[in-house]
């Protein structure tokens, strides 16, 4: 599943164009350009995080020191989720190729219908970013301001 993901990621970065939805029922989605591009290397960032399981499932590698590990210093997977907010939220103020096409009005609430969520990603995405940083060059600070509340929740200090 990982390597057919980095897959559809590649075709995606290379061709700038991706269809995501069902044949049969729902509605087709087709993105074009930088929207196309950004679907690709979030399903490149899925495909990696599947094989990096499935790696750490073959090996035996405890998930439960990687969960504490992570819960003592979560800059690195706040960083992760910070910046696939961020791509989303480019995604999303974007939109389908199918939302630049119709009447102006139409155009227009789609466009709205985008905006909300575009810009609560953003602002999701620089926070989440921001403390990662924070947590990266001031972990006794973080951890003093309230970031310990993960190592208390876990038990783990």
């Amino acid at each position: 599943m990982g390597l057919t993901s980095i897959v559809i990621g590649w075709q995606a970065i290379i061709t700038r164009r991706i269809v995501l939805g069902r044949r049969r029922r729902g509605s087709r989605q087709t993105y074009t350009g930088l929207a196309a591009i950004l679907q690709g290397v979030e399903f490149n960032l899925l495909g990696l995080f599947l094989i990096i399981i499935a790696i750490m499932l073959y090996e035996n590698l405890n998930a439960h020191e990687l969960a504490l590990q992570m819960a003592l210093h979560p800059g690195l997977p706040l960083m992760v989720f910070g910046i696939l907010c961020l791509i989303q939220s480019v995604i999303a103020l974007i939109g389908p190729l199918d939302s630049q096409e119709g009447p102006r009005w139409t155009l227009l609430i789609g466009w709205l219908a985008r905006f909300l969520p575009g810009i609560l990603l953003i602002l999701i995405g620089v926070l989440m970013t921001g403390l990662s940083v924070f947590e990266i060059l001031a972990p006794n600070v973080f951890d003093k301001m309230g970031g310990g509340f993960l190592e208390a929740l876990y038990g783990i200090k």
